[in-house]
């Protein structure tokens, strides 16, 4: 039974290992995932369950607006928003909760980093690939057919050829005279020569065979730098015309060649270390942009909310003026007030009016904003729980810091990923330097190779181990040009130079970071306690007013100021109190104890 050609039996295993596109990026996410998540406990707030793939989201879960939104003036409730209050009956609420949730999930930014993080780590599966067995082939036939010149005769060129030899035979048969037959046949042959009859004539000729060759690759990278390859190679060549004649041949060769002297014997280590840290890195950058991000989407949510609230208090505001406009029409019929403050007075009720439609304006423009921030559609149908801004504002400040600043520095220092991140980079500039200093050094390798042929014929299979070839040889490069790996090692002795300036000044970053964010914290809190007493004395000027102008002692002048200082007085303070609540989160992020869960919420800090 004949064997098939090797490059056939080559051809239908690369058509059985064939697979579909879904098992390859099977295969990826496998080994990614699992390489991030071997790596997860080196990075402490690295969420324990890292994936890349679409969440489906639906809000269809969450509360609805079933009435439209409305503030009380007076004991009387009034509809704050106007008719845009009208669009929010049907809408899903978004607690901060679910909206951080939902940002995790959703949002195209943090998509972005997480497959950042993933590329990076698909990255590494082929540096570490290059320090296991890496297997190729491949496989190539051809079909040829070529023409050549064949000299041939005619089959009356043949007879006249072979009649000399057919009358001696004969006449040794017949026991005829051997003179006389060898005459005769001279004079037949001469006769044949002179007419031409025996001479050859050239045709053309078509060969045609099949070729084939496979190869088997074996290769390895040591982290010693010492290079391994076997290879496999088979050929195979058959005439399809002609002498079907069938020839095949293999060889197997391995070399090793491993540095002695010289960078090359340190690269291939450092390669190695240097892809490792490097995702060891993006992890940690990774897990800090979380922190970040999540601050990001609690400081925008609870700023909608502040624009919204200043809509409240805008037409709180305008309905005051509204009210303030009637008593003054009233005052002017009787001549208590002159024409000119109730004109004054119209003023105001306008700009109030014209305030409130553009806080109306803001509102929605900072609510279209934070959907984009979350992933969903401008036209998506949501509003933002109002009572988490209630919450806030029942709960007030935060507790102040059990620690000191000094202590939240060294916390700070501890605690950072970046900082480690900073440091080990110092290292890293440190091993190129070395790196730098070896490369100074001639290469010295030691290359040792071997191979063995099939025996001759149609033995592709059939190794001759008895006849083989090795070799066991040093290449050396002294390097005579040395520009380059004097230059390289310059340029090496700087960057350590300026790593070193980078750490110390990233150090001073950190310290300034956390006392900048200490202080925010700080102004935070006493602007909040300052705008409390800010609104309690504008709520006490207010009623002040009212009183007089009942009395007929006031003046319509300082009743407008008194209400614009309301207005004011009342955004103030919830702008200064959801600052002191971010101002807590930076402070925490600052000194890398803002730890948070998978769900994008954040852990509160109890024991610093």
């Amino acid at each position: 039974m004949n064997k098939p050609p090797p490059f056939l039996a080559a051809l239908a295993v690369l058509v059985a290992l064939g697979c579909s596109t879904m098992h390859h990026r099977e295969s990826a996410d496998r080994e990614v995932y699992q390489l991030i998540a071997e790596r997860t406990p080196e990075v402490p707030g690295m969420m324990p369950l890292f994936r890349i793939d679409p969440v489906d989201l639906s809000l269809e879960d969450l509360p609805v607006v079933t009435e439209e939104p409305v503030a009380v003036f007076e004991g009387k409730p009034g509809k704050f928003l106007g008719k845009d209050g009208e669009a929010e009956v049907g809408a899903h609420i978004l607690s901060l909760e679910k909206a951080l949730e939902i940002a995790v999930k959703n949002s195209r930014e943090y998509q972005s980093h997480k497959e950042a993080l993933y590329l990076e780590a698909l990255a590494f599966t082929e540096t570490r690939q290059r320090y296991r067995p890496v297997f190729s082939g491949k496989a190539g036939g051809d079909y040829s057919v070529r023409t050549r010149d064949a000299v041939k005769l005619s089959g009356s060129a043949q007879v006249a050829q072979a009649a000399p030899g057919l009358i001696t035979d004969l006449g040794a048969l017949t026991g005829a005279p051997a003179d006389l037959l060898s005459d005769y046949a001279n004079v037949i042959e001469a006769a044949a020569t002179a007419t031409g009859a025996n001479a050859p004539h050239t045709a053309i000729e078509q060969e045609r065979s099949v070729s084939g060759m496979t190869s088997f690759d074996v290769n390895m990278l040591m982290k010693g730098g010492a290079q391994i390859a076997v290879g496999l190679t088979s050929n195979f060549l058959r005439f399809l015309t002609g002498d079907p004649d069938v020839s095949t041949s293999s060889a197997l060769v391995g070399t090793i060649t491993q540095p002695l002297l010289g960078s090359n014997r340190r690269t291939a280590a450092e390669i190695w270390t240097q892809a490792e840290r490097d995702l060891l890195y993006h992890l940690r950058s990774f897990t800090r942009y979380r922190k970040s991000f999540t601050v990001n989407i609690a400081s925008a949510y609870y700023g909608v909310l502040q624009r919204r609230d200043e809509v409240r208090n805008a037409w709180l505001g305008y309905q005051a003026f509204l009210k303030d406009l009637e008593r003054a029409a009233a005052e002017a019929a009787v001549g208590r007030i002159t024409e000119s403050d109730l004109g004054r007075t119209r003023e105001e009720e306008l700009r109030t009016n014209n305030q409130w439609i553009r806080a109306i304006q803001n509102y929605q423009d900072g609510l279209d904003e934070y959907k984009i921030l979350l992933g969903l559609p401008t036209d998506a149908k949501i509003v933002l729980d109002d009572t988490d801004l209630e919450r806030l504002m029942e709960r007030g400040l935060m507790p102040e810091p059990d620690f000191t600043l000094e202590g939240a520095i060294k916390v700070a220092l501890a605690a950072r990923l970046d900082y480690y991140t900073e440091r080990d980079q110092l290292d890293d500039s440190a091993r190129q330097l070395k790196l730098a200093q070896d490369d100074l050094k001639p290469d010295l390798d030691l290359d040792l190779g071997g191979s063995v042929n099939t025996k001759p014929g149609d033995h592709f299979e059939d190794f001759d181990f008895k006849r083989y070839k090795w070799s066991l040889g040093l290449d050396l490069d002294p390097k005579l040009n040395r520009k380059k790996v004097r230059n390289r090692y310059r340029k090496s002795l700087i960057n350590y130079e300026e790593a070193k300036r980078s750490f110390e000044r990233f150090e001073d970053d950190i310290k300034l970071r956390v006392r900048q964010a200490w202080r925010e914290l700080e102004q935070a809190r006493i602007s909040y306690e300052i705008q409390q007493n800010s609104l309690k004395e504008s709520e006490r000027r207010v009623l002040h007013q009212e009183l007089l102008l009942e009395a007929g002692q006031g003046k319509a002048l300082d009743r407008i100021d008194a209400l614009n200082a309301l207005i004011r007085a009342r955004n103030s303070v919830s702008t200064a109190l959801v600052s002191h609540t971010t101002a807590n989160l930076r402070l925490w992020r600052d000194m890398g104890i803002l730890y948070i869960k998978e769900n994008g919420q954040w852990e509160d800090i109890t024991d610093v």
